[in-house]
């Protein structure tokens, strides 16, 4: 049984302080639809959310270059798919780890918004013939 924590209570839904994660599909001018920001579910627009307490951090595995380039990183879609077994491995091991009362309903959602994250880059790629610009700010 995971040790109790004061986060054990806790649903990683709408943390106010996070890593936020943006897939820009659009070159600046172009409208792209507007996620809902500070929210776990938005992977299909191009957002993640993560709380910054505690690892591990499956945003970090996925979108590593985006850490590392303050201006962002054009990451190919190809990549994140094959990044995304393990990405969805770290989220489940996170979530359980240090929100072991997290419900069945919003452990489903946080890993469907990594994939959806996904899919949104590979459109991204596909109607562009470019990888979408991935910024991490934390």
């Amino acid at each position: 049984m995971p040790a109790t924590s004061r986060w054990s209570n806790y649903e990683p839904t709408n943390s106010i302080m996070g890593i936020d994660i943006y897939a820009y599909s659009r070159d600046p001018g172009e409208p792209q639809e507007e996620p809902m920001w500070s929210t776990i579910d938005s992977g299909n627009k191009g957002y993640l959310r993560e709380a910054y307490h505690g690892e591990p951090y499956a945003t970090k595995y996925l979108v590593l270059e985006a850490f590392q380039c303050p201006e962002g990183a054009l990451i190919p879609a190809q990549t994140l798919r094959r990044r995304l077994p393990e990405t969805l491995r770290l989220a489940g091991e996170r979530t359980r780890k240090l929100y072991p009362g997290t419900s069945a309903e919003v452990f489903k959602a946080t890993l469907q918004s990594f994939r959806d994250f996904v899919e949104f880059c590979e459109q991204v790629e596909l109607r562009t013939g470019r990888s979408a610009r991935i910024v991490a700010s934390w």
